[in-house]
């Protein structure tokens, strides 16, 4: 299993997480016409450490996971069952994840289905939250 679908599989498979977004869970894009809440993940940053004999097995990749919903409660709290999921060390089909840190939250959000305002369309609400995640291989 490699390193995307081991994060997606953490998510999805955590009560907390499936409880408040079910399996609205992706990589890179989230369907603009699917319910709230919802989850999408991205790549920040995926160094690749090297040492003289090629390539290091342990990585740190730094992963933007983005909790969209209606309310700002909600989701405020689809990003805390994300960092309760994602901070223990887990083994998941035998892709070794080591234990996350949480480098950072932001509050955010836009407007959709309309133009240029919040009187023109929905606001939906976004915690983006930045994940330090140490994991072996790709």
């Amino acid at each position: 299993m490699d390193f995307q679908a081991g994060l997606l599989a953490r998510l999805l498979a955590d009560p907390a997480v499936s409880g408040i977004a079910g399996t609205r869970v992706h990589w890179l894009d989230r369907p603009q016409a699917e319910a709230l809440p919802a989850i999408s993940l991205q790549v920040i940053s995926d160094p690749r450490p090297q040492h003289l004999k090629g390539f290091d097995g342990a990585r740190d990749t730094t992963v933007q996971v983005d909790c969209w919903a209606a309310s700002y409660g909600e989701a405020l709290a689809l990003a805390r069952a994300s960092i309760a999921a994602l901070a223990p060390p887990a083994t998941i089909s035998g892709k070794r994840f080591g234990g996350t840190q949480v480098i950072g939250q932001r509050d955010l959000g836009e407007t959709v289905g309309g133009v240029g305002s919040r009187s023109g369309g929905t606001f939906i609400h976004r915690q983006s939250v930045d994940f330090l995640v140490r994991h072996i291989g790709d």
